[in-house]
């Protein structure tokens, strides 16, 4: 091997720990002890902040994009406030923060559900102050609790299942009943299995794919979430698969397994509003993550599938998918649905410690 050579190999070892070591020394804490938290460890003797902090350890259990987790919250007498952590806003895959509303709303109804379970009345103001205050939830202690605990006990079991789903059709009497959970006027919910429509959404997933994998800054953006060890792999593999994203050409991998999903799954969903505005984007949230609870109290699975949201070229012809009668034309969130295996273990999360602050 020439001196010429020996100094490329050298330089990319360096590059190579450069990349690594750092990384793993830098992966944040996170870790899979969220979900055991246990309702028999409701603090009732405690004070109200307390009782307040305790309904959170379900709030950080919501899905959210990358699962970067992206909410703060504040806790005072008798309110507990959501913020937007704008240090986990994706700002290449989700430039109009449309992902990081609805995650919020999908940790604003975990939180709702949870506190309606321990006996709390709530009622939520939006975005009330500064932009990255969210929604502020004033609770009010309650003598009875709700008689169906299905929602609040499906949020610890909820799951994001990525495996092809099984071909059997979901009862009517089941879709019907996950629809009737989430009714909300200013959100819509369209669910098919029509086969035309599914191939007019895998061919917009393909072109999808084709942009965003071609884009060197989202791929950056994607392979720096990954290298956290939150999105799946863990330690030195999270760092390989960051690598993997970065510097190989993954877009036809990509979209080979899109392909796969959608082409097995039985059913596509689309949740829709009037408006394409951040409030707009939240009330989504909460209603994908009441469906999300619903269709898992019932053994069905969900997986999300945006890719199509984002780029401009695809976004804009979604709305051509929906029924021609409905108002709602601003696709905010689509998702696989049907039978599927369940994951091997759930996603990480950061320590509710980490997602506590004073109030901004």
């Amino acid at each position: 091997m020439g001196v010429s050579a020996t100094r490329v190999v050298l330089l990319c070892i360096f590059l190579f720990l450069g990349m690594v070591l750092p990384g793993l020394v830098m992966q944040p804490e996170a870790s899979l002890q969220a979900w055991d938290v246990s309702e028999n460890d409701f603090p009732i003797n405690s004070s109200s902040a307390e009782k307040l902090t305790f309904l959170l350890n379900y709030a950080i259990l919501a899905p959210s994009v990358y699962n970067s987790q992206p909410w703060l919250f504040n806790v005072s007498e008798g309110e507990i406030q959501v913020y937007a952590d704008k240090a986990r806003w994706l700002k290449v895959a989700d430039v109009d923060r449309r992902e990081q509303h609805i995650s919020l709303g999908c940790a604003l109804e975990n939180l709702l559900i949870a506190a309606e379970h321990f006996g709390y009345n709530c009622s939520v103001s939006y975005f009330p102050g500064p932009e990255s205050l969210v929604a502020t939830v004033s609770l009010q202690p309650n003598s009875t609790s709700p008689s169906d605990s299905r929602l609040f006990d499906a949020i610890t079991s909820r799951q994001t299942s990525r495996t092809p789903y099984e071909p059997r059709a979901i009862s009517k009497a089941d879709l019907d009943a996950i629809i009737s959970l989430c009714s909300d006027p200013d959100v819509g919910i369209f669910i098919t299995d029509d086969p035309a429509l599914k191939r007019s959404f895998l061919d917009l997933t393909i072109t999808a794919d084709e942009i965003l994998y071609s884009n060197v800054n989202y791929k950056s953006e994607l392979g720096h979430w990954l290298s956290r060890g939150v999105m799946g792999p863990r330690g030195l593999e999270a760092k390989i698969a960051q690598m993997k994203v970065v510097f190989l050409d993954v877009g036809p991998e990509q979209i080979k397994e899109d392909e796969d999903l959608i082409n097995s799954t039985p059913y596509l969903g689309f949740i829709s509003t009037a408006n394409n505005d951040s409030l707009s984007s939240v009330k989504a949230g909460r209603i994908l993550e009441r469906f999300w609870l619903s269709a898992t109290a019932l053994g069905i699975s969900m997986q999300p599938m945006s890719q199509a949201l984002g780029t401009a070229q695809t976004k804009e012809n979604l709305s051509g998918l929906l029924p021609s009668q409905s108002s709602m034309r601003e696709v905010q969130q689509i998702f696989r649905l049907g039978y599927g295996k369940p994951a091997a273990e759930h996603s990480t999360r950061m320590p509710l410690a980490d997602v506590l602050i004073a109030e901004q």
